[in-house]
């Protein structure tokens, strides 16, 4: 047993064990904040049960249940392969076979931090477990874990009160001593306030003088003093930069320029020179448009390819672009000294098709739509996969149970695995884990677990090789609901 502890809580430690041995496998203390919760249960899983494998946990708010699970596995197991798919049970079972575990105590202090799964997952494994198995939590309200027994820590009385501090300090004053005998009241038996006990600051000196007081008020007079200065120098300078600001504003002014407008002789004059540069870009478009069809008319009665190439050379025939804009470039500079302007472009070849389908027969048309015949693949295999069965586990009772045959990450591994087995009352559930989609094979349901017992053991020798195990519906629901 550890050193130094009270009467009362020893006579607590021997409660809980006769409890336990008395057949409750669960056992939750509770007490306030501050009464020794954590103490009393490193007491206990120090002084009893020296044969067992124990396991203490220190629960907190970072606390996982993945990280609780494997804790708990390695203290009851010899290098377990904990797997992070199962749950609890679960993998107590699976490694429970593997290797018999001894009897154990599990202490997890700080029941709080449990998840209403984990603390389903205790209960249940309390009841279950093939060997002994003692389970204590540290609770700091009651009916926290249901069906577990629950066993209150009171506060001290006046005398251990006072035990307990004489086992920490060794020099406290006298038990009539009014400020210690106050201090004691006022504590109510809590362990934690009791040893917070500083001698040092329950001692009042009324000898002492007023100089702390003084030297404040003249730091308070020195720190006014120093902040009244900075805002006359802010102002002085805020009025400055406005007389400097001012002064640049009128300067400014001053310079000021006021810019000539055009004459209105200017102005007829720069209009007169952009129309005439509009009728020389016309010009050049509308000889190239009548000289094509000037062509076109000769060329009526001849062949289709002897029209068309008839009026393919009457455009390349036409004036070019460097040529127009010669000429356009020396046209302007005897008009006005206007700046550049945009000259005529080049006949494109827009202009060429659209004059070249002009003269198309209209058989072409009919024809080239001959061609546009779309062949679609024949002989496409298309691959329909098995739809999950989420929605059937969301609507079933949270009271049946199923039988886990398959657990993997590729559908196709599933789909063969039902193909080739043809088991009846077949359930696939998707559940997406740690960024990727698995697939649970079951069969279910089960209306209680001897149901499911006797169902696994009409499977085949190469089933139960696989080594399928028992799993609530309710577990398989919760899980698909953190997966959506």
């Amino acid at each position: 047993m550890q050193s130094q502890i009270l009467p009362s809580r020893s006579a607590l430690v021997d409660r809980i064990a006769m409890q336990f041995e008395y057949g409750q496998s669960l056992i939750c203390l509770v007490g306030n904040s501050g009464l020794g919760k954590s103490y009393l249960a490193e007491s206990f899983i120090t002084d009893k049960y020296s044969d067992f494998s124990k396991a203490f946990i220190q629960l907190s708010a970072h606390s996982k249940d993945v990280d609780i699970i494997r804790q708990l596995m390695e203290h009851t197991f010899r290098a377990p392969l904990v797997d992070q798919k199962l749950s609890l049970t679960e993998n107590f079972f699976v490694l429970n076979s593997e290797q018999p575990a001894e009897p154990c105590l599990w202490v997890l202090d700080g029941a709080r931090h449990l998840s209403d799964e984990l603390i389903q997952e205790l209960q249940n494994l309390a009841v279950r477990a093939p060997h002994t198995l003692y389970i204590l939590v540290t609770a700091q309200a009651p009916n926290m874990l249901p069906n577990a027994l629950d066993i209150h820590l009171e506060p001290l009385s006046h005398a251990e009160s006072k035990q307990l501090m004489k086992m920490f300090f060794t020099q406290l004053p006298p038990d009539d001593d009014p400020i210690f005998k106050t201090f004691i009241t006022e504590a109510r038996g809590n362990p934690s306030v009791l040893l917070d006990w500083k001698q040092e600051e329950q001692q009042l000196d009324l000898r002492a003088d007023s100089q702390p007081k003084l030297k404040q008020k003249h730091f308070f007079i020195a720190a006014f003093s120093l902040i009244l200065t900075l805002c006359l120098v802010a102002a002085l300078y805020n009025k400055q930069l406005l007389d400097l600001l001012g002064e640049k504003q009128e300067v400014a002014k001053q310079q000021t320029a006021i810019l000539s407008e055009p004459t209105v002789l200017e102005a007829e004059q720069v209009l007169e020179a952009e129309q005439v540069l509009e009728a020389e870009q016309v010009q050049p478009k509308v000889d190239v448009v009548s000289k094509v069809a000037k062509h076109a008319a000769e060329v009526q009665n001849k062949p289709e390819q002897e029209q068309v190439s008839a009026v393919l050379s009457a455009l390349l025939s036409a004036p070019t672009k460097s040529a127009m804009n010669s000429e356009m470039a020396v046209d302007t500079k005897k008009h006005s000294e206007v700046t550049s302007t945009e000259l005529a472009p080049e006949p494109d070849e827009q202009e060429v098709e659209q004059v070249a389908t002009a003269l198309q027969p209209t058989k072409r048309t009919e024809s080239s739509t001959d061609a546009n015949v779309q062949v679609t693949p024949k002989n496409t295999v298309h691959r329909v996969d098995v739809s999950h069965d989420n929605q059937w586990f969301l609507l079933r009772s949270d009271t049946e149970w199923s039988i886990q045959l398959l657990a993997v990450t590729e559908r196709k591994v599933a789909d063969d695995f039902i193909a080739k087995h043809a088991l009846p009352n077949i359930k696939v559930a998707e559940v997406r884990r740690n960024g990727k989609v698995w697939w649970f094979v079951t069969l279910a349901p089960f209306a209680q677990l001897d149901d499911a017992k006797l169902a696994r053991g009409n499977l085949n020798a190469e089933l139960l090789a696989a080594k399928p195990f028992f799993k609530r519906i309710s577990q398989i629901k919760q899980q698909i609901q953190q997966s959506q």
